[in-house]
């Protein structure tokens, strides 16, 4: 096998890193006899990139680039020796713990009860090595190895257990504690170790002194990495509130500037801010005697209680141009108004034209809140915002994702899940609901990402949201401080007493969970994720692959690969995948494994995470790599085609095309032969040419193709051709359609991808 190397390793199309000792995935191949032949290496298209803790497998394409010249680990660490018992054999696999872990005593010990499958078996463990990263972990009764992320061990523990290790009149051994603090990020006990070893041995001063600059500039550039963080979630007041707090001691120079520079530019925009709404203020007055002052106060005033800094881009053009002596009052007026509701890039200086968006605004609003049985009363609002002049298609795109909330939802805060009923679509639909918890300083001006989060067999939506993504309102998880929106649909139905059933329901739970989360809060459409634990994860492959349109990317931890997602592999070719799993369980690994090498060796965006040593858990551990990976993924824009496979009636939405009719024998699948009579998935294959032409090929009855524009999709300035089957169906120019650009956003609640029109056959 070929020697890893110590590398950080850049992904294509991301650009993340993952760091540890790479090399290529090499096996032995057996020969006839059924021994390994030495001669007989097959040299997999996987690169593994491995540390202590874990390995991460990726197709071997999808490695941009090896950096092999960074420093990566030198580490503080400690080694404990540890006694071993008469050895019990191999543990190959386990399936989870009986009952939760007790923390481990000072010596590094604890005693563990296994679930395997000889059955119940109390395994006695040792911490062998502590870094700042990891603990390496041996059996001491059994052959079994694995490791835990340091940052999963409560401090008291940690501290026990290096505190056993060594002397407290040893300085050195104080000092190299204080350094592994430093390292961990745990700051605050770094900080007292320092000031204990000052009081306790005032002659190292000089010594101490170094180690205290390094503390300090650890803490600065942890600070400012948090501070860009919560920038970019939104968390405006902590971030300026953080800034004008930032310690100046020790800290270099590039760093005091870039958290001079972010402290300024917000004084500027809150000064800027209040200059704009004083000016409105000031223009309002002069246009007391305008007959268009009533329809104005009652715009301003929404202004001016939703201006933030989130929000204040949308009056740029007023800021810029209304500095000026050129421009009329009603002018002026007329750039604020309408950038509020289109965007600066939308503003106009035409007072009745800002007046008739909002009008056009408050007519879509009023059109999106309609039931499913109303269309009287929406061909009624359409015909109103038909008939106003100068608001078409693209004033409207223009608008849609600056809208307010479609629905209102009582009692959600940050921290907080809380539980939202859907109603069914007809009478006879039993209402769903599911859990939702939002990030710290929600807003509804910024538009934030989203995690469906599908609960295990034993656990519940609250958990899912609190104790895995999130946090509560007294402790804030990660989706707070990373700006996430979590949902946890109520998705297992009656069917999946024993199991997830792959029922159409399912699917549907969680496709209305999220459309209702889009109507009531601002989700960028273009950044949902798809996670699960156990059979949550198992959903997860499944409604991510038959609906990969919907999600930027898939997270199944501990999520078996079965039935249609088996079948469903290349729906998702290009959709980011990140499975995490534990190296022993090995049960889950056997039935992934032939979808996981298809997916491999066909170079999909996939990284698989395999635990070492570890059977089923939770995987906290991995949260913020997990949080690494999708702050890089984004949706793309509709593709220009679209290939896919069908073996449900619900399966029929792949981005703009739709079908239904799906032939009785392809959906008809009787999972108990499978092996028998193997399921045939409908290929579906849909293309959008350069010559305006939509190929599309499918045995489905019928055929929906929602009508994108943009580079390379449909141009409305000419004639749009469509062949199903290889027959032409139509040849004519389609106009523009607001109705249907309306219609989908009702449904669907998706602002990011919107289409202007749609062709039924």
């Amino acid at each position: 096998m070929a020697p890893a190397a110590e590398a950080t390793v850049r992904l294509k199309k991301s650009g993340m890193e993952l760091r540890g000792a790479v090399s290529p995935l090499e096996t032995l191949v057996a020969n006839k006899k059924k021994k390994p032949d030495p001669d007989a290496i097959v040299h997999y298209p996987i690169v593994q990139i491995a540390t202590p803790l874990k390995r991460y497998l990726i197709p071997e394409r999808r490695q941009e680039s090896v950096n092999k010249d960074i420093e990566l680990s030198r580490h503080e660490g400690f080694r404990l020796p540890q006694k071993r018992q008469a050895r019990g054999g191999v543990i190959g696999s386990v399936q989870g713990f009986l009952e939760k872990p007790e923390p481990f005593d000072a010596y590094g010990h604890r005693m563990v009860l296994l679930r395997t499958a000889s059955g119940e078996t109390p395994v006695y463990q040792g911490v062998t090595e502590i870094t700042p990263e990891y603990l390496k972990i041996t059996a001491l009764n059994f052959e079994w190895e694995t490791a835990l992320a340091t940052s999963s061990i409560a401090f008291e523990t940690l501290d026990a257990m290096l505190r056993n290790l060594t002397r407290t009149d040893d300085a050195d051994a104080r000092l190299k504690i204080a350094r592994f603090y430093i390292q961990a990020g745990l700051y605050g006990p770094a900080e007292r170790e320092l000031e204990s070893i000052g009081t306790d041995f005032p002659t190292l001063a000089p010594v101490v002194g170094p180690v205290k600059i390094m503390l300090a500039q650890a803490l600065a550039q942890d600070v400012l990495n948090e501070l860009r963080l919560r920038r970019a979630a939104g968390q405006h007041r902590f971030v300026y509130e953080t800034s004008q707090k930032f310690p100046i001691e020790n800290v270099e120079a590039p760093i005091l500037r870039e958290v001079r520079e972010i402290t300024a530019e917000y004084d500027q925009t809150r000064d800027k801010a209040a200059a704009a709404l004083a000016r409105l203020g000031e223009l309002h007055a002069e246009l007391k005697s305008d007959p268009r002052e009533r329809e104005i106060a009652p715009l301003r005033a929404e202004i001016s209680e939703g201006l933030n800094y989130s929000s204040f881009d949308r009056l740029d053009a007023f800021v810029k141009l209304a500095a000026g002596a050129q421009l009329a009052a009603d002018e002026q007026m007329s750039l604020a108004l309408s950038g509020w509701a289109a965007g600066s890039t939308g503003a106009v200086t035409e007072l009745d034209q800002a007046l008739r968006m909002w009008q056009a605004r408050s007519l879509i609003l009023d059109y999106l809140k309609t039931a499913d049985d109303a269309q009287i009363e929406r061909k009624a609002i359409l015909k109103s915002l038909e008939s106003l002049e100068g608001v078409g298609p693209e004033r409207i795109e223009q608008m849609i994702p600056l809208l307010p909330a479609v629905l209102e939802t009582a009692g959600a805060a940050p921290g907080r899940a809380v539980r939202i009923e859907v109603a069914g679509r007809s009478q006879n639909d039993q209402p769903t609901a599911y859990w939702v918890s939002l990030p710290l300083e929600y807003h509804s001006a910024h538009a934030y990402p989203l995690i469906i989060a599908l609960r295990s067999e034993q656990g519940s939506p609250q958990q899912e949201l609190q104790g895995f993504w999130g946090g509560t309102e007294e402790r804030p998880g990660q989706s707070q401080r990373h700006g996430y929106i979590v949902i946890g649909p109520e998705y297992l139905t009656k069917a999946d007493a024993k199991g997830y059933s792959y029922s159409a329901a399912s699917h549907q739970i969680v496709i209305d969970s999220l459309r209702d989360a889009r109507k009531r809060f601002n989700i960028d459409s273009n950044r949902v994720f798809l996670s699960g634990h156990g059979v949550g994860g198992e959903a997860a492959w499944d409604i991510g692959l038959a609906h990969p349109d919907l999600v930027a990317g898939i997270i199944p931890i501990n999520g078996a690969i079965d039935r249609y997602s088996k079948h469903y592999l290349d729906n998702a070719r290009e959709l980011p995948l990140f499975a995490v799993t534990g190296e022993l369980n090995r049960e889950l690994r056997l039935q992934n494994v032939f979808s996981m090498m298809k997916m491999f060796e066909k170079g999909f965006d996939l990284i698989s995470t395999e635990y070492k040593g570890a059977g089923p858990d939770s995987f906290y551990a991995e949260i913020h790599v997990l949080f690494n990976w999708m702050s890089k993924q984004r949706r793309g824009p509709p593709p220009k085609q679209v290939n896919a496979k069908t073996l449900r009636s619900c399966d029929n939405r792949f981005f703009w095309y739709e079908c239904s009719g799906i032939p009785e024998n392809i959906v008809a699948v009787d999972w108990a032969n499978e092996k028998q009579r193997p399921p045939r998935p409908l290929p579906i294959v849909a293309r959008i040419t350069p010559g305006n032409t939509i190929n599309v090929t499918s045995r489905a009855a019928h055929h929906r193709l929602w009508l994108p524009r943009g580079e390379g999709l449909i141009d409305f300035e000419r004639r749009v051709k469509v062949e199903i089957n290889g027959k032409r169906v139509w040849n004519e120019f389609v106009k523009p359609d607001v109705g249907m650009m309306l219609e989908h956003l009702r449904i669907h609640g998706d602002r990011q991808q919107l289409y202007w029109g749609a062709l039924e056959f």
